[in-house]
């Protein structure tokens, strides 16, 4: 077999030229060793600190923590599986960044990106130009710079998974269908491994786009069962590829159960915040449509500032609204201190969201070129892609197009576990590109006539009047199609005026920005079809120029400024206050952080806490926080004014076993809670109930350090009242993220609630090393019914599903190892 350099010579240099962009994108990390400090990784690091250190410790993993909402599974946080070959391709798409995890997942997006476009059909350095030009994309970065690391690498793999489908639907050779079943088995692995759920259920979405539109065309045609052999390779594929996520998917699913994404059990209340759906199964409407992208906001596809660009802009020294806070601290209405500060992070975002880091801006260019492909483009081939495109693009609309989206959410499965939709937009930004690259590809290896040179250049003309047009249009005009005003702008007072004029200004620059970048695209273009320039200066020109447009915004929001040293240690630093609480050596503990506790993790990450912050919690946790809980704080605070609270009052902290109060960092920002119940306790009666709305209800007046209450229609006792000795007692003797020990003496028999989150799945419970079962009482907590005597009692978390899903996995995997390097093997040996 000859080996031909030549043949490998282009792809060498494109990826040599992604190694460089992403170096050069995040020189801060590779060069000055800073990072970014990304809000979702410490909040991921302080939720599953205790797991991942009693993982490196112990060969049986744990799947439980105690270090958030009083115990919860750790499913979603931190799971290891056994997946070499999915792992060992994660590995090589990272770029072997292995200590570089910003740049690691820019420079995924890069390659995955680039052999996607290879798939179909586009030449390497055409590909290289859409690959950067996607993996630059605004919201990419903003991605990666928040630390949603699952969300860009389902983004990033995406491109594999459509890549390898039209490879292998659109081939008639085997060696090609088989190289589009391993580009898409393998993406398909990758993609579940992200384990983003609503990205790839989005990508779902498009495929089946893409499949019922081939075999509609193949059934025009009478090519069924080409068309059948594909789609059986891929259905294997996708069997395949779910194998290897089994044990996530099974863990996941069984989980979901019981998180906010559940079915709820109390009736509706119009006062929770995204537990309960008119459906009582899923999310509120409300909650799940929180974040819905503006119809009008979607051109921020074109030109980035068309909205005010982010909640947190940076106010121009030439703006007036900087120069009206320049003449507040001359006049001594602000210090002059606070003005950087107001002019760094300034909220001229004036969409339809709660609030935004970044536009979502595909490219000028990109969005030219998309236009040009609606022309050019072969029907069979964009009709899919359009049609991808249009549905993501509704899906982000969210509550601005109900008639559509409540219908899904409504009736279709699954979608109302999903919320933010204004994602969806993301995978419309990786449609327009893959649809752009495919036109360039065309146009710039087109062999003209004089009758087929007129109606390119047409087709050229009405490309650039749609998106140069357009965004002309907003320069010469946008301020008469947009007041730039929302209701929040009375809280700007006398600057009102000022930042809707920043708006505006911000809008007619980007929007003239992004003619000059579609007339300078178009103009290579034609220079080419002219022959004034050849076809490599037209692709390095659209290749800089495209570079340039989408490097430029992205830096606006990631930049330099945004990376610092040591990230981790800083997110992470101990308080004295942590000090403080860390003093008490007891077995197990919990401290409710009074500040923002439903949105920190930073308690998690050095105690056993309260709160949180996760975005699937459980859900029955969730209703105690916002009908009990929620009113206890309000209480506590109340009761600070008083000369000494009365700490007997909060029965449900007391059971959550409370012992510390954080009010703030300062060692003196602490208050102990001496009626905090411990670990577990002896009570005398137990109230039933026979539904969760009376079992909550119970809650308002239940004195849970005498009594419990449990809901009788699930759960079983043989008596209500129970006697406790004076020398009774129950103790936690061991403790771990994996199992609890504990001692009971009691003359006779007797009812002990355990201040643990009670889940129903997965827990290996005895007495006296006998299996025995706990019931659920006070709503959340466990408890069971102890015999006389001196026992002890052992809480276990093995959860089936991980076990047998690993298994799953683990075989899943090998095998499609083996099968995606036969498939190449075979398509390399078949062409020479």
């Amino acid at each position: 077999m000859k080996f031909d350099f030549n043949k490998i010579l282009p792809h060498l240099i494109c990826i040599i030229l992604m190694y460089a962009v992403t170096i050069a994108y995040f020189k801060p990390e590779f060069f000055d060793n800073k990072g970014l400090v990304k809000p979702d990784i410490v909040h991921y690091e302080g939720g599953s600190k205790e797991v991942i250190d009693y993982n490196k410790t112990h060969e049986d993993k744990t799947l439980w923590t105690g270090s958030m909402f009083s115990g919860m599974p750790a499913y979603l946080l931190h799971a290891d599986f056994s997946e070499q070959p999915v792992t060992l391709m994660e590995r090589i798409a990272k770029g072997t960044f292995f200590h570089f995890t910003d740049a690691s997942w820019l420079f995924a997006a890069f390659i995955c990106t680039y052999i996607g476009l290879l798939c179909f059909g586009v030449s390497p350095y055409l590909a290289l130009i859409g690959a950067i030009t996607f993996g630059l994309s605004s919201y990419n970065l903003v991605i990666i710079g928040a630390g949603h690391i699952t969300k860009i690498r389902a983004i990033a793999y995406a491109p594999l998974v459509l890549g390898g489908m039209y490879m292998t639907l659109r081939n008639e050779e085997l060696r090609k269908k088989l190289l589009g079943f391993a580009v898409f088995a393998m993406g398909f692995a990758l993609e579940l491994r992200a384990n983003h759920v609503q990205i790839t259920y989005y990508l779902g979405m498009v495929c089946v786009i893409f499949g019922i539109s081939e075999f509609i065309f193949s059934l025009r045609e009478n090519k069924l069962k080409p068309f059948f052999i594909s789609a059986s390779l891929l259905v294997f594929a996708t069997v395949l590829g779910l194998g290897t996520a089994a044990g996530r998917l099974m863990i996941t699913n069984e989980y979901g159960k019981y998180s906010t994404r559940g079915k709820a059990e109390l009736s509706s209340n119009a006062n929770e915040k995204g537990t309960t759906a008119e459906k009582q199964d899923g999310l509120s409407k409300e909650y799940a449509f929180g974040w819905s992208q503006g119809i009008g906001e979607t051109l921020t596809l074109l030109i980035p500032n068309l909205y005010g660009g982010s909640s947190n802009e940076k106010l121009s020294q030439n703006g007036e609204t900087y120069k009206m806070l320049e003449q507040a601290v001359q006049g001594g209405q602000i210090p002059a201190g606070q003005l950087n500060a107001y002019a760094s992070q300034f909220p001229l975002y004036w969409g339809n969201q709660p609030f935004t880091s970044a536009p979502v801006y595909a490219g000028a260019i990109v969005c030219f070129l998309f236009a040009l492909g609606m022309f050019v483009l072969d029907y069979r081939l964009k009709l899919w892609l359009l049609g991808g495109i249009l549905i993501t693009m509704m899906f982000s609309w969210g509550s601005n197009l109900a008639w559509f989206n409540y219908a899904f959410f409504d009736y279709f499965p699954g979608f109302n576990k999903f919320r933010s939709v204004s994602m969806a937009l993301s995978l419309s930004v990786l449609l327009m590109a893959i649809i752009g690259t495919l036109a360039l590809e065309k146009l710039l290896n087109q062999k003209f006539t004089p009758e087929n040179f007129k109606i390119s250049q047409k087709q050229l003309s009405y490309a650039v009047g749609a998106t140069a047009g357009f965004a002309l249009l907003m320069w010469l005009m946008g301020t008469a199609f947009f007041d730039f005003a929302t209701p929040n702008d009375e809280q700007f007072g006398a600057l009102t005026d000022a930042v809707r004029a920043d708006r505006k200004a911000m809008m007619k620059s980007d929007a003239l920005r992004s003619v000059i970048f579609i007339v300078l695209a178009a103009a290579a273009i034609w220079l080419q079809w002219k022959n004034k320039i050849t076809g490599t200066v037209a692709i390095l020109a659209i290749g800089l120029l495209s570079t340039i447009d989408v490097w430029g915004v992205g830096k606006r929001y990631v930049n330099e400024s945004k990376f610092q040293e040591n990230p981790e240690r800083i997110a992470h630093q101990k308080t004295p206050a942590d000090e403080e609480i860390l003093k008490d050596k007891d077995l197990s503990y919990r401290v409710m952080n009074f500040q923002n506790p439903f949105n920190d993790s930073e308690t998690s990450y050095w105690h056993k806490a309260i709160g949180g912050y996760f975005a699937a919690k459980m859900r029955r946790y969730q209703e105690l926080y916002e009908r009990q809980l929620e009113k206890q704080l309000q209480q506590v605070g109340t009761d600070l004014k008083a000369p000494k609270p009365n700490f007997e009052n909060y029965h449900i902290l007391n059971m959550l076993n409370a012992r510390y109060f954080k009010f703030g960092d300062e060692a003196n920002a602490i208050m102990k809670n001496p009626a905090a119940l411990g670990n577990a306790w002896f009570v005398s009666k137990v109230e039933t109930v026979e539904n969760a709305d009376a079992e909550m209800a119970s809650l308002d007046k239940l004195n849970t350090k005498t009594s419990a209450v449990v809901d009788t229609k699930q759960f079983k006792i043989s008596q209500t009242d129970f006697q406790i000795d004076s020398p009774a007692s129950i103790k936690l003797t061991s403790y771990s993220a994996k199992e609890l020990q504990y001692e009971s003496n009691n003359s006779q028999k007797g009812f002990a609630v355990f201040s643990e989150i009670y889940y129903p799945e997965g827990f290996d419970i005895t007495i006296d090393g006998q299996p025995t079962t706990c019931v659920r009482a006070n709503y959340v907590l466990r408890a069971m019914e102890i015999p006389a005597g001196k026992h002890q009692i052992r809480f276990v978390f093995n959860p089936s599903s991980y076990n047998t899903g690993s298994l799953i996995t683990s075989i899943s995997c090998m095998i499609l190892g083996l099968l995606c390097a036969g498939a190449i093997g075979f398509a390399v040996w078949k062409k020479e």
